[in-house]
């Protein structure tokens, strides 16, 4: 992306802007001379309607055509938003009713929670966690409201979220991942692949029969019944209570502000890898949920349990400046500048061997091998202040082996990535 373009968005990358926020940004948009470019990656960030919104506030005179664009994007996302917000009520009315914990995560919160508009926060889907023991039950529940919303096979959950449920309405698509547990990596996945084929054949050499009626799923690591109560606790990953939001006449509730913060910070830097990219509206909501909640979160917790978070904040500082409030609050460590800010990775595997040639062998290496600072302090949660010697020199160069690894394997005829996090090659029909 161009740098220009990059450090507008990334300025407009917070719920609210304060007098000097809209000064650096009206700065930046003089800068600036493609402004198609600037339209196309706000919307692959999900930055348009925050674009939109902030170029006004800060007087910035677009041409016609731009501001049509973004105007019709805000709206869009608007509309779709006032939808999805209705359809997640309905939704929540629906668990709550059948007794199932249900909290609602990233986007679909925070929309209600720190922006001052939920339509300037764009979703593409609505993420809901639930505890595992009621996983298909609240899939079930989706396809009593009219929803697609297909039941994984098997008595074993493979992957930290099922299969998305799908219902079109008002001419919008509205998408919703029931999730078992907060995150799930390539070995929790490779481990629960191993279990699907191991404990069919246990069972069947052991003669084991089901003795639980079918549609009443057992927690997977004690076989015992999860009662389906309000009983936060026995959700994957809550280290505290949930925090409760309006939505609409419901009391709706997301993560304790600890865990939030965590866990919008992991979410943020699982994305910064060498196939994927971090978008600009996730650096958003660690940025906005951290100022909102400044004087609520404790911040000695995060310290002694999550310093990744404060290692994050550190580095987002540099892209959409922390406020005065926060940076008192927080023990966050502001060192220099990190060199190359917005430059993804761009090596191999991200780069495919077929289009090694065209970019050149030694630039494909170097891109592979040395990727910019800023992408590796992100990527290892290195924050702005900790030495780089070490990431550089050898974890990424490891972190590379990996991947050689597991393409060699693959090529063998071991599933992907992508096939066991979906159970295995014979679920990719």
């Amino acid at each position: 992306m161009n740098r220009t373009v990059y450090q507008l968005l990334a300025l407009c990358a917070r719920a609210e802007c304060s007098a000097a926020h809209y000064h650096q940004i009206a700065r930046a948009a003089t800068r600036l001379t493609d402004w198609e470019e600037a339209v196309c990656r706000a919307e692959a960030h999900g930055m348009a309607p925050l674009l939109y919104t902030y170029l006004n506030g800060a007087g910035v005179e677009l041409s016609l055509s731009v501001k049509r664009k973004l105007q019709g994007l805000y709206l869009q996302h608007h509309h779709a938003n006032r939808v999805r917000t209705r359809v997640l009520h309905d939704v929540l009315a629906a668990y709550y009713a059948a007794g199932i914990p249900a909290l609602v995560l990233k986007g679909a919160a925070l929309a209600h929670m720190v922006y001052p508009e939920p339509g300037l926060r764009p979703m593409s889907d609505v993420d809901i966690l639930v505890p595992e023991s009621d996983a298909r039950r609240a899939q079930e529940v989706l396809a009593d409201l009219g929803f697609r919303a297909p039941l994984p096979p098997g008595s074993i959950l493979l992957h930290r979220h099922l299969t998305e449920a799908t219902l079109h309405t008002e001419s919008v698509p509205v998408m919703v991942e029931i999730h078992l547990k907060l995150f799930s990596d390539y070995f929790d996945n490779l481990r629960a692949y191993v279990r699907s084929l191991i404990l069919p054949a246990l069972r069947h050499a052991a003669g084991a029969k089901a003795s639980r009626p079918r549609g009443v799923p057992s927690d997977q690591a004690t076989g015992q019944e999860v009662e389906g109560d309000q009983n936060w606790m026995a959700l994957e990953g809550l280290t505290i209570p949930p925090t409760p939001f309006t939505l609409g006449d419901l009391t709706a509730y997301t993560l304790g502000h600890e865990d939030m913060l965590w866990y919008l910070c992991q979410h943020l830097t699982s994305h910064v890898n060498a196939w994927d990219f971090g978008r600009l509206i996730w650096v958003a909501d660690v940025v906005s949920f951290a100022e909102r909640f400044a004087s609520e979160v404790d911040w000695d917790r995060i310290r002694r349990q999550h310093p990744a978070v404060l290692d994050t904040l550190s580095l987002l500082h540099f892209m959409t400046p922390l406020s005065d409030e926060l940076l008192s609050a927080a023990p966050i460590k502001i060192g220099r500048a990190p060199e190359k800010i917005g430059v993804e990775y761009q090596g191999w595997p991200r780069t495919r061997v077929g289009s090694w040639r065209e970019r050149g062998y030694r630039r494909v290496l170097g891109d592979t091998l040395f990727p910019s600072e800023w992408w590796l302090r992100l990527r290892y949660k290195l924050g702005s202040a900790r030495s780089l010697f070490w990431y550089r020199w050898v974890r990424h160069p490891l972190y590379i082996m990996g991947h050689i690894i597991r393409a060699m394997l693959e090529w063998m005829g071991w599933p992907t990535s992508h096939q066991l996090a979906r159970g295995g090659p014979q679920r990719d029909a």
